[in-house]
């Protein structure tokens, strides 16, 4: 048996189904020990692609994605997607060959110091130097990507390793055990939650990733507590709940940045610092902070809770759920004019309006299907305007936010979760980057929809060009014939310039369950509002 022969055996005991990648000279070991072993290998397009899907695999079950790469150019183009994963804490085992360790002393072709290239952007690097040593480091990689927070681990692969002859068996996987919230802390918070006048909570992924949205739920009932919710905790409280208060996550431009302003205590929970920085949510009227944690936070400027409550979300949230208060929602005028804007959309001029892209796209899923938001104008449109009644079914970036995510993230998702309908919303830039990996989706046979925003434009920078310069440069370009381009791939592609032309084909390619491109004419016009100078 070769070291390759033991990974394999160590990945099946980790529950891995698929790994995501391209393969190279480096890694034909891995790959030939994984013919027959039931674990799937994913042909991607591009190596970031890969690391798109594998993270998102694991952002969405809570188990580490996998993907796969050889050494230096496929490792570096893997890299974005690993950054991705490390700023959005998704787990994930980003593992590539590499050369000998004896060709690593001196210059080779495609050679580069992988550790140290992804030491910044993971939470550790893993060299496996003998076969000896794959079980307990496979088992380490794991664990570590998996536990709070979660992100991803490095896992390097010498060529001459994972050829060698080796023995070993997979580690066993055991669970660790709940740490005990102190009282005195679940004690403070209740103090702190029964003298505030106006207090909010602010919801975040550590929800969505602790599966404690229906426990957020009931301490929020309990205290009558209004809650906002982070981009990535976006359905923990389902929109259409009186508590709800929607998703926040600009800086200056959120409906809801008046009920920070003027709340006195901010219930942070399963918050990470990086989802909303302290400054657009802790200023106005002075406020103590209460922060509901799987893990403990960082202390940064304009960020010291009062009280930190670290443990198990659910655990800590139920606790806190035996004793509340009566009072009434002082944020209903705030829910009740955040309804009427949703309510409300401009007049159609040329092409169709990003506030009817949004409805359109709301009215022809059901609460259950996904919509996955690709990086641009139209992310905020969606984040804005799009109400969400359950957890990951609004997925978006909120740390490095790439472009060219979504494609990728509509077949990883599609593939995690195949009996939902999955609408991938993506900008006309960003479908240039990995708009390729659609050949990946009809080979896999995942049908979801592209819904290309096509405005010919980066509408982000050209707008804040324009306001910071009063003139733009470098962010206009044209596009193919994205409709001829899908039919090339061997799937339907439309262009509709109407919301009436939207709704008739977002619900034709729905119901027969094709995988379909959708080229609509934006009007861009309503963007400039999007970026405050």
């Amino acid at each position: 048996m070769k070291s390759s022969d033991v990974l394999v055996k160590c990945l099946q005991a980790e529950g891995v189904e698929r790994i995501f990648g391209i393969p190279g000279e480096e890694n034909l070991d891995l790959m030939d020990s994984l013919i027959g072993s039931g674990i799937e290998f994913v042909l991607t397009r591009h190596e970031s692609s890969a690391a798109f899907m594998a993270g998102m695999v694991g952002r969405l079950t809570g188990r580490p994605g996998v993907c796969l790469t050889t050494l230096g150019p496929g490792a570096a183009n893997m890299a974005i997607g690993v950054m991705e994963a490390y700023l959005g804490y998704y787990p994930l085992v980003a593992m590539s060959g590499q050369l000998p360790a004896d060709c690593q002393r001196y210059p080779r072709k495609q050679y580069v110091d992988l550790r140290s290239m992804f030491k910044p952007i993971t939470k550790e690097c893993i060299s496996v130097r003998s076969g000896d040593d794959v079980p307990h480091l496979t088992r380490r990689a794991f664990a570590l990507a998996a536990e709070e927070r979660p992100g991803p681990v490095f896992f390097e692969l010498p060529q001459d390793v994972m050829g060698q002859s080796a023995e070993g068996a997979p580690r066993e996987i055991v669970p660790r055990d709940a740490v005990e919230v102190p009282p005195e802390a679940l004690a403070m918070v209740r103090e702190l939650l029964s003298s505030a006048q106006r207090p909010v909570v602010l919801s975040g992924a550590g929800v969505v990733r602790g599966g404690a949205g229906e426990a957020l739920r009931r301490f929020a009932e309990v205290w009558n507590l209004p809650v906002a919710m982070t981009w990535l905790g976006a359905g923990t409280m389902p929109f259409d709940h009186p508590l709800s208060l929607g998703t926040v996550g600009l800086r200056r431009a959120d409906m809801m940045r008046a009920a920070f302003e003027a709340a006195d205590l901010v219930v942070l929970v399963g918050f990470d610092l990086m989802e909303f920085e302290p400054q657009y949510w802790n200023f106005g009227t002075a406020k103590r902070v209460a922060y509901i944690a799987a893990a403990p936070c960082d202390i940064v400027p304009g960020f010291a809770p009062d009280v930190q409550v670290i443990g198990d979300l659910s655990t800590s949230l139920r606790s806190l759920a035996n004793a509340g208060r009566p009072g009434a929602a002082w944020t209903k005028e705030l829910k009740e004019s955040l309804v009427s804007m949703l309510n409300t959309v401009p007049e159609e001029n040329h092409g169709v309006k990003p506030q009817t892209i949004v409805r359109c796209v709301r009215d022809a899923l059901g609460r259950e299907d996904i919509v996955v938001s690709d990086v641009g104008a139209h992310l905020i449109w969606m984040a804005q305007r799009y109400p969400v009644y359950r957890e990951n079914t609004l997925l978006m970036s909120n740390g490095l936010f790439p472009m060219g995510v979504g494609v990728p993230w509509a077949i990883a998702t599609k593939l995690t979760f195949p009996a939902c309908k999955v609408v991938a919303s993506v900008g006309d830039g960003s479908f240039a980057m990995t708009g390729m990996e659609l050949e990946t989706a009809k080979r896999l046979d995942t049908p979801f929809i592209t819904l290309v925003w096509n405005d010919r434009s980066l509408e982000l920078i050209r707008i804040k060009q324009e306001k910071t310069f009063g003139r733009a440069v470098g962010t206009s370009f044209d596009n193919p014939d994205l409709v001829k381009y899908a039919e090339s791939l061997g799937i339907e592609g439309r262009r509709v310039s109407s919301e009436a032309e939207l709704r008739e084909t977002l619900t034709e390619f729905l119901r027969d369950d094709v995988l379909a491109v959708i080229d609509v004419a934006v009007d861009s016009g309503e963007n400039a509002g999007l970026s405050p100078k």
